[in-house]
């Protein structure tokens, strides 16, 4: 269903730049030609179904039923659990969007010409790996409030609402303008989904890409430290508790 529901956000997407273009006397709208965001539309569908976490509900229902309690009385660290957890569950993903990717090239070369240098996509590959870290460490951090909020449902629904819309899995995020791709450039979120697909788009110079898989080993660390810190605290009120 979800992969019957992200075709059909894609083909929303695609009428609706084909008539912005159809409507503008402009080939290029915020930076992008046709053939650029149409493969953008596309490739953002699919890598934000690629990375996308959906663990949050499982890691609170732990916290509330006491099903964390094993991992306290066992050599098992539960951060060791859930990323091995989450990585094991896209190895089919990871296969089917390899192919599924080829396929799309094939497609949007035969269309466009589009061409894709070696570079790109090893960079593109190491990218997505950095992508579903990220993904994963902000979930995974997020996932702490249940330690504090008895419902926590309604919060996983905005975080992961907003995290839908800043990494640019919906549009683009500079066409919302020079000062919101500004902000955006600061915060995690465009490194899960926009960059990576901006490095296939060929819009990015070779300094570019390098500098943004800098800054996703950057945010891989610092989210890593931020998810210790809140599932230490978490862990010390649940254990108090009698968790």
């Amino acid at each position: 269903m979800s992969i019957i529901s992200g075709g059909f956000i894609i083909l929303v997407q695609c009428f609706l730049w084909t008539a912005v273009f159809r409507s503008s006397p402009q080939e290029i709208i915020n930076g992008y030609t046709y053939s650029q965001i149409i493969i953008y539309s596309v490739l953002s569908g699919v890598v934000s179904k690629l990375v996308s976490a959906g663990f949050e509900g499982e890691i609170a229902n732990d916290i509330k039923t006491g099903g964390l309690s094993k991992f306290i009385a066992q050599p098992i660290h539960y951060f060791s659990y859930r990323i091995c957890n989450f990585f094991g569950g896209k190895t089919v993903q990871i296969g089917v969007v390899l192919v599924l990717f080829v396929i799309l090239m094939i497609v949007f070369t035969q269309i466009w010409g589009f061409q894709l240098r070696g570079v790109q996509i090893v960079m593109f590959l190491v990218s997505i790996l950095f992508g579903l870290l990220i993904n994963f460490l902000l979930f995974y951090s997020i996932s702490a409030l249940a330690f504090i909020i008895t419902e926590v449902w309604g919060v996983y629904i905005a975080f992961n609402q907003g995290v839908y819309l800043l990494s640019g899995a919906i549009f683009p995020l500079n066409i919302f303008g020079d000062t919101f791709a500004r902000i955006s450039s600061y915060l995690p979120f465009q490194y899960v989904v926009f960059f990576p697909v901006n490095i296939i788009n060929g819009s990015m110079a070779i300094h570019e890409i390098v500098r943004g898989l800098l800054l996703q080993a950057v945010w891989v660390i610092v989210l890593m430290m931020i998810s210790k810190l809140s599932w230490d605290s978490g862990m010390r009120k649940y254990v108090a508790v009698g968790g």
